[in-house]
């Protein structure tokens, strides 16, 4: 008798869609076939799609406060407008941002995300009470002063090793530099020593504008791959956000590091910030993950949304990829990027499993791997084994509450 048994889907598992079913026993996925034994809990899953739980490998949870806020603006002036109102957030603030984020994430089938932010403890609290997985830092800055560098440092360090392996392993941490545009070259330098000494992932934004590219050119003489290699901070414990504007000579670098890419669609072009060489990435052997950022710069947290738009801009490009490679990064390749056992319907991996209905959006099935990017809302989820929605209702936390309290946490941010 296994604990839950999700029966007669249609998995997708190894890259193919197979009718059967699964297994699951404490936080894994035990038993993977046609027919299994009966579960204390039973999932009926006949002609619902059956996918590992997506992986957001880039946002900041609490944004969604912000949610249209500062529209239209590229980059810079969006940041200067952001930059105000983020000052004067507190944790209770964060705490019911993160709270609706995760509700978001839950309903659109994502079942982990990695952050990057301030007041972490409260997004940390907020990720116990809603039953996610996450990947957790506090997002530093130094700004070339010597104080706030040792200041940001203790801050970021002090959150990883208190947080780590929190609400039974659902919480991992990591140290999180904002960017090389706001981190001295020396911060970078004492982040990458710690984090080789600690064993801790790293994460950063990079490359997600030219002008960021130009700027790290004119100050150090290199382009910001080739910058952050010569500080000894690119290894396979990175993951870099954005990565839009590479040069050959970068791709190849990242791809002899081993690291990361958390690839952001729709945040880059609602930023203008560009179109990512996603193809070209993969091709190199990249693992590339997808990310929603946060929802002042995107609007939304859908994992699958995002994965059509990068799909739709590659066709562009003329670098179409198929299908199931967006899904492969939308599901395992985030959870491969934080080292975690998950992503994938095999038996020993993470129980993180979204199951997706029938409806007028994905009807007739032609190819379920590309009726996933229109209908993106789940009916089930488990996360760590554990069921955190059924038919579409949250388990752990009230919707409307949250909706309530993330609103006037919002209204309360612009007032001052």
């Amino acid at each position: 008798m296994h604990d839950i048994v999700i029966r007669d889907g249609l998995c997708f598992i190894e890259g193919k869609f197979i009718e059967c079913s699964i297994g699951v026993d404490g936080n894994k996925i035990t038993h993977v076939a046609k027919e299994v034994e009966g579960g204390e809990i039973e999932i009926d899953a006949y002609g619902c799609i059956v996918m590992p739980g997506c992986f957001n490998a880039h946002t900041h949870a609490a944004m969604t406060l912000m949610r249209g806020y500062a529209e239209g603006l590229p980059l810079r002036e969006w940041l200067e407008k952001i930059w105000e109102l983020e000052a004067r957030l507190d944790d209770e603030a964060v705490y019911w941002g993160t709270m609706l984020a995760c509700v978001e994430m839950l309903k659109s089938g994502v079942t982990a995300f990695s952050d990057m932010y301030i007041h972490m403890h409260a997004v940390a609290e907020a990720v116990g009470e809603t039953g996610m997985r996450a990947v957790l830092g506090y997002g530093m800055a130094d700004r070339g002063d010597e104080e706030r560098a040792k200041k940001e440092l203790e801050i970021g360090v002090d959150f990883a090793e208190k947080w780590n392996g929190s609400f039974e392993g659902r919480i991992t941490t990591m140290l999180t530099p904002h960017a090389p545009y706001t981190c001295s070259p020396e911060f970078l330098r004492k982040v990458a020593e710690i984090s080789r000494e600690k064993d801790l992932l790293k994460h950063i934004h990079l490359s997600e504008t030219l002008w960021e590219v130009k700027e790290t050119k004119k100050k150090f003489g290199k382009r910001p791959v080739e910058f952050l290699d010569s500080l000894s901070f690119l290894d396979s414990n990175t993951v870099l956000a954005h990565a839009v504007w590479l040069s050959d000579k970068e791709m190849k670098i990242l791809a002899e590091r081993g690291a990361s890419v958390a690839h952001c669609p729709t945040s880059n072009l609602k930023l203008s910030s560009g179109i990512a060489k996603v193809a070209e990435l993969i091709e190199i052997g990249i693992n590339v993950s997808i990310g929603t950022d946060g929802a002042a710069s995107n609007n939304m947290l859908s994992v699958l949304s995002d994965a059509r738009i990068g799909a739709l801009l590659q066709n562009l490009r003329g670098k179409s990829l198929n299908p199931v490679q967006w899904l492969k990064m939308a599901t395992e390749n985030g959870y491969k990027a934080y080292k975690l056992n998950g992503g994938r319907i095999a038996e020993g991996y993470l129980a993180d499993i979204a199951v997706f209905g029938k409806t007028c959006r994905n009807s007739p099935m032609h190819n379920p791997a590309a009726m996933l990017f229109v209908e993106n809302q789940a009916i089930h989820v488990l996360v760590d084994g554990v069921l955190v929605m059924e038919d579409g209702i949250l388990v752990n936390v009230e919707e409307d509450k949250v909706i309530e309290k993330a609103e006037n946490a919002a209204q309360k941010l612009l007032e001052g």
